[in-house]
């Protein structure tokens, strides 16, 4: 007998891609147990959308708590991803990713030191292009150089393109 595999069951999250107008990006340094990867790795800040957020506001709470930005409009949605990963009550993380062009500014988190670790999140950082090329430290998504070098030559694309994740 066979039947229809069972969907995973995927947490809906939402992550900036924070440019500054020079093409740097802003992300943030997590780590992860369960992905097992040694020294973590760089990501756009953002998570998880609670169940009585939409996509936007889910956005505007993580950015002020991961970075001190307070997101007054957001740009379109560009990226989407989705991973497999043993996190609590789903099979994985669907993530869209909005363009949010900015004026560099000092990351300046909401969440205290020991909260941002509750969430994973253990630095925050701008990267250049060019440092992002470099490959020294692995980025989610880890083709984020060639991803973002797309988009800062051709824009953004008409629709939400589905990029590889982790």
């Amino acid at each position: 007998m066979s039947g229809d595999p069972v969907a995973p069951l995927l947490r809906q999250a939402a992550r900036a891609i924070l440019l500054d107008r020079s093409n740097n990006i802003l992300l943030v340094h997590a780590d992860w147990p369960e992905l097992d990867i040694p020294g973590g790795f760089w990501a756009c800040p953002g998570g998880g959308i609670e169940e009585d957020e939409s996509p936007m506001e889910a956005l505007r709470r993580e950015l002020r708590e991961e970075v001190g930005f307070e997101l007054a409009d957001p740009g379109p949605a560009v990226w989407r991803s989705r991973h497999l990963i043993d996190i609590p009550d789903y099979d994985g993380q669907e993530d869209t990713y909005y363009l949010v062009r900015t004026d560099h500014f000092i990351p300046a988190p909401r969440l205290t030191p020991e909260q941002l670790l509750t969430t994973h999140v253990h630095a925050q950082r701008w990267w250049s292009l060019h440092e992002i090329d470099a490959g020294h430290v692995t980025f989610a998504p880890r083709r984020l150089g060639e991803y973002l070098r797309e988009l800062v030559t051709d824009g953004p694309p008409e629709q939400t393109r589905v990029i590889e994740p982790l």
